[in-house]
């Protein structure tokens, strides 16, 4: 028969790792404050506030007007939400981890 010891202790094991895999793929909350205004400026501010790394062609992006940003997100949301309704979307790359805007048309 198994001591409580025994037992105990694949158990512990077992919730450490489901505490570290819960910790690992959380999506960081960033407070952000990003005001509406034009991609060229807006996209270069979301880049330093969320410190991710975002590629976007000039001329793309030129003329398009991008939704404000202010409150806790993680960068692939609020970035979603900034290019809400507007002709520029988004992908991830997951093995550089950079976001890239594209216009849509």
């Amino acid at each position: 028969m198994r001591s409580n010891r025994q037992l105990c202790f694949p158990l512990l094991i077992a919730f450490f790792c489901t505490i570290l895999l819960t910790a690992c793929t959380e999506k960081e909350q960033l407070l952000l404050d990003i005001p509406e205004g034009f991609a060229t400026n807006t996209l270069k501010e979301f880049a330093r506030q969320t410190n991710v790394e975002l590629l976007f062609d000039l001329q793309s992006v030129y003329g398009v007007q991008t939704n404000a940003v202010k409150g806790k997100y993680d960068p692939g949301s609020a970035l979603r939400m900034m290019l809400e309704d507007t002709p520029l979307g988004v992908d991830f790359e997951n093995e550089s981890g950079a976001y890239a805007v594209f216009r849509k048309d």
